[in-house]
């Protein structure tokens, strides 16, 4: 077994930290500078290239104002994940009217 190999699991964590990151408005450096580690760190979890520490992502999960259980709770992220796209792609096709109703 290579350690330094990523797993499932690393790359789904991962996968659920860019997205509350980027639903928190967090850029990677924004949220390294937050809980004191590198933006390559930030950035390598995110891709499941590293494994992150449990005290790394639960610092994250503080800063990010997301349970730590949800980091590890695959169907309500894949859930959150379908309808979050598919508000994306309405607002996409919106128009201006519709933009300002929302």
């Amino acid at each position: 077994d290579n350690i330094s190999m990523s797993t499932e699991l690393d790359k789904s964590i991962g996968a659920r930290l860019r997205h509350f990151r980027t639903v928190a408005g967090f850029t990677q450096e924004q949220l390294a500078e937050s809980v004191d580690c590198e933006i390559s760190t930030i950035a390598h979890c995110e891709n499941g290239k590293d494994r992150i520490s449990l005290t790394l992502l639960s610092k994250i999960a503080d800063k990010l104002n997301v349970e730590l259980y949800k980091f590890f709770t695959i169907r309500e992220f894949e859930t959150d994940t379908r309808t979050i796209e598919s508000i994306i792609e309405l607002l996409k096709q919106a128009d201006r009217t519709q933009l300002g109703l929302i």
